[in-house]
């Protein structure tokens, strides 16, 4: 039994050191088809590639592609109100940008600080006004 076993351990060792049966490159490629997806299938509404976020309209279209879970899109008239934070992290500082909306659900989304970021947050608070969204902006 323990040949059997050490026979095991030593052709999945050699099979895990063969780059085309590893299986951590798989997982590396399909986290990256997925992100690519997701990031080109909210662009067909129009938008840049790098850019956070896009509005078109009445609806606020979320770029991100890993951290905001679910449905990306969401119309002014759903959102109860706008939470704006400062944060820091590995990447830097960014701006936290949480929004409730009035079925109780929260989308989660984050802003670069850099002249781009900045200009894309005003571009947010001022739609916000326009539909008259309350925000709160912390730090």
């Amino acid at each position: 039994m323990t040949e059997i076993l050490e026979n095991f351990s030593i052709t999945l060792q050699e099979w895990l050191m063969n780059p085309l049966f590893n299986p951590f490159n798989y997982l590396l490629l399909a986290v990256c088809a997925f992100w690519l997806f997701r990031r080109i299938s909210i662009l067909q509404t129009g938008g840049k590639f790098w850019e956070p976020f896009h509005i078109v309209g009445d609806t606020l279209y979320i770029h991100a592609a890993f951290y905001c879970i679910g449905r990306r899109v969401v119309p002014f008239s759903e959102m109860a109100s706008v939470q704006i934070s400062q944060g820091s992290g590995r990447g830097g500082r960014r701006y936290i940008v949480k929004i409730r909306r009035k079925k109780g659900i929260t989308k989660c989304f984050m802003i670069g600080v850099n002249k781009r970021g900045l200009q894309k947050l005003e571009e947010l608070k001022k739609a916000l006004k326009k539909h008259r969204v309350g925000v709160r902006e912390w730090g």
